[in-house]
């Protein structure tokens, strides 16, 4: 698989995002944009680092019952003002089989989507983990002679 290059993205200034800390792990590199894969996941792209991407999904498409607060320095640093500015992704990390997918609801990434701004933002005491399965494998049903298994989201 070839590099993405900076010229395949045909970038344009108000897809950037600026994470003014980087995202911990990778501080240095500040500059990103998303990039549609399917309807459930992107890529969030370093524009400063072309082998540097994140797979990142919404996690409400997943869990409707997510929630969380953001503290005022937070909302402070990202200048947010209203809810309607405000997106939400969580990293996913892509398992060698469907029911090994996780995402990581303990650290969202919260967007100001107006402003252009995100933070991954880590949740102290939520209950929620770094690798949450994304899918829940549900026992066999048997029916006739036949075996059936399904993964429900």
């Amino acid at each position: 698989m070839n590099a993405l290059t900076h010229n395949d993205l045909n970038l344009d200034e108000e897809m950037v995002f600026i994470f003014n800390k980087g995202i911990p792990g990778f501080e240095q590199y500040t500059k990103y944009m998303f990039i549609k894969h399917d309807e459930n996941f992107n890529l969030l792209q370093s524009l400063e680092n072309e082998e540097l991407a994140f797979i990142v999904t919404n996690p409400f498409t997943f869990f409707s019952d997510y929630e969380f607060a953001l503290t005022v320095p937070d909302r402070e640093e990202l200048r947010l003002t209203d809810q309607s500015e405000v997106g939400v992704c969580t990293i996913v990390t892509w398992g060698d089989e469907l029911s090994s997918v996780t995402t990581n609801l303990m650290a969202p990434i919260v967007l100001n989507t107006r402003e252009r701004l995100g933070k991954q933002v880590v949740l102290v005491n939520s209950g929620y983990t770094t690798k949450h399965p994304l899918v829940k494998s549900k026992p066999a049903v048997i029916k006739g002679d036949e075996p059936r298994a399904s993964i429900e989201p």
